[in-house]
């Protein structure tokens, strides 16, 4: 996102009011495997090859959602996301089996890493299925509680997802929306508090002005362990549109001076944008933000001069627009061009 300043007063909170969505994020989300960061991607990079190079990987990473993240990165993403315990993770999102283990989450994580480990140390590339049935002959079968829809044993499958990282696991998508998994280079150990130190001081760049709520939901953290990641941070104190929220200060000068957004543009589902900044300041109406996020298979969105004003989905060989509210004759004429498809605007 990005903000102007309405009045600066030394020793005071900085007033900002939101202009419109800037182009980055810390990592794009990649579910299904294959499909969103890719067109995150080509919506910024006009370069063959910009999602496949040897510097990017497919990982379980913030949440154990997959995400795309350059390789360089894997060690000290490993060591930020490690938990210091069960308590640090949200209930809803990680459900009831951390809060119920009988052993430290560190060990448990060591353990189901190491497991995947010498399974893929072999080379030959697996499915999640595949893998897990291979983890039952090593890992504790405390570990591995009833799965009545797998009618099976097999790890718990939040702490399948946080231990393919530290693993050293990589995924490869399949073309069909699966994805298989495969041995990448050794995840060295790191300091965990650099590390989620600059993990924070990016999520400030890319999704501030934001809160430490904001955090916490990026992360899945739970309150206590939120204040204690945010606690790492250089923040100043923001007024956006009566709002207040943060910035780290090395960004306060760059979002006073952002130009205002123009044009209309197609914003691809689960965008970095989207999962990133602050719904409320993007979406401030709850009935389309409903429309946006939705428990699954979120739509695109539509930009136009830097506000979300509306949402589209592809079918077959056309794009249906979905307007909050009748747009204008040039921002239809922009979107016309911005793909290749036909774009056809339905009625607002």
């Amino acid at each position: 996102m990005s903000v102007k300043s309405r009045k600066s007063n030394p020793g005071a909170t900085t007033q900002l009011t939101s202009t419109g969505c800037g182009p980055r994020g810390l990592a794009a989300c990649h579910t299904p495997p294959g499909t969103t960061a890719a067109r995150a991607l080509r919506a910024r990079v006009r370069q063959p090859g910009a999602t496949t190079g040897d510097g990017l990987a497919l990982v379980h990473g913030a949440r154990g959602a997959m995400h795309l993240h350059r390789v360089a990165d894997l060690p000290a993403l490993a060591a930020a996301l490690r938990p210091d315990s069960g308590a640090d993770l949200r209930r809803q999102q990680f459900g009831q089996f951390f809060a119920d283990l009988d052993r430290p989450i560190g060990a448990a994580l060591d353990e189901v890493a190491s497991a995947m480990a010498d399974v893929m140390a072999d080379g030959v590339r697996r499915s999640k299925g595949e893998l897990s049935t291979a983890l039952q002959v090593t890992v504790d079968k405390r570990l591995r509680p009833w799965c009545a829809g797998c009618a099976a044993h097999h790890v718990d499958d939040a702490l399948f997802r946080l231990a393919s990282l530290p693993a050293g696991l990589h995924l490869v998508p399949n073309g069909d929306g699966s994805g298989d998994f495969v041995a990448g280079p050794s995840v060295p150990p790191a300091d965990p508090e650099p590390a989620r130190q600059e993990l924070v001081r990016r999520f400030l760049r890319y999704a501030g002005p934001t809160d430490r709520d904001g955090l916490a939901a990026w992360l899945a953290l739970s309150p206590t362990a939120a204040r204690r990641w945010w606690e790492l941070a250089a923040v100043i104190p923001v007024d956006v549109d009566g709002r207040r929220l943060f910035l780290h200060p090395d960004d306060l000068d760059a979002a006073r001076a952002a130009p205002p957004a123009r044009g209309a543009h197609l914003l691809p589902p689960y965008d970095p944008i989207l999962e990133l900044s602050d719904r409320h300041l993007l979406v401030p109406d709850p009935a389309a933000r409903k429309q946006v996020w939705r428990a699954t298979a979120n739509p695109g969105v539509v930009l136009a001069d830097g506000a979300v004003v509306g949402i589209w989905r592809r079918r077959g060989g056309t794009i249906t627009v979905t307007p909050f509210a009748p747009l204008s004759a040039s921002h239809r004429r922009a979107l016309a061009t911005a793909a290749d498809e036909e774009v056809v605007v339905a009625e607002s």
